[in-house]
């Protein structure tokens, strides 16, 4: 059983071939692949010689079956760009739930202060942290808490991009269901000084716990960041034969 296709414009994106619904190749298939192991949802994968292909290919209807966790680019050389990329072949080529959906995903996801790795960046060259991020829910923005004068808040005054993930999910060392969530958020950053009227209204929101307001005032800066888009990851929606990526954008 195949994945119904949701786009068919000729500027569609590709297809990445991982079967949401389950299912084996047949035994005749099998024997004319090749074997190539188990994945990550632990079913084997039988790779068969195809065609090159461009990312704005989509699958058509006689394409032969192919195992849940499988990509093209297994059986298929692929020529990406950054326009369709992997990961939008998932969002354009599976079922996707609507904004507010995925929206609701997210706030469950992140129900409280959640650690994040922020990226900031200067000068074509990207820097990582670990932050507190506080999701206002009402204005669907975050908010963070910054000593004043870090590296970060210096590289926001230069550029206003930035990036941040949120995952939780199945490690080696931790065992468990092999199951994994994330945030993956791309979204531009306001430094809020401790002389904007926002500033107490928006440390309110963050709920400030190290130290009272007065002394905040003189240590910190606030970061607002706006997501434009947020892509949700779920290995669970792959049951509900959905993508695994879900693509929120803003507005």
């Amino acid at each position: 059983m195949k994945p119904t296709l949701i786009c068919s414009s000729a500027s569609a994106l590709s297809l990445i071939t991982m079967l949401l619904s389950g299912g084996a190749f047949a035994a005749e298939e099998a024997e004319q692949g090749q074997n190539v192991g188990g994945g990550e949802m632990g079913i084997d994968a039988v790779v068969f010689e195809g065609q090159p292909i461009t990312s704005d290919q989509v699958m058509s209807d006689s394409h032969r079956s192919y195992s849940r966790g499988m990509i093209c680019a297994e059986c298929h050389h692929v020529s990406f760009d950054l326009v369709t990329t992997s990961t939008k072949q998932f969002t354009k080529n599976f079922p996707q739930l609507s904004n507010d959906e995925i929206w609701e995903k997210i706030e469950a996801f992140l129900p409280g202060r959640e650690r994040f790795a922020l990226t900031t960046s200067y000068q074509g060259i990207p820097t990582a942290s670990t932050v507190d991020m506080v999701l206002d829910k009402a204005q669907k923005v975050f908010f963070v808490v910054a000593e004043k004068g870090t590296e970060k808040l210096l590289h926001i005054q230069q550029n206003p991009n930035v990036s941040a993930v949120r995952f939780k999910g199945w490690t080696v060392a931790d065992g468990g269901k092999k199951e994994w969530r994330s945030t993956q958020i791309k979204a531009t950053a306001e430094i809020i000084k401790n002389d904007d009227p926002r500033f107490d209204e928006f440390l309110t929101t963050y709920n400030l716990v190290r130290m009272g307001l007065k002394r905040a005032h003189l240590r910190f800066d606030l970061i607002r960041v706006k997501p434009t888009e947020i892509y949700y990851f779920d290995t669970t929606l792959g049951g509900d034969k959905l993508s695994v990526y879900q693509r929120w954008q803003r507005d």
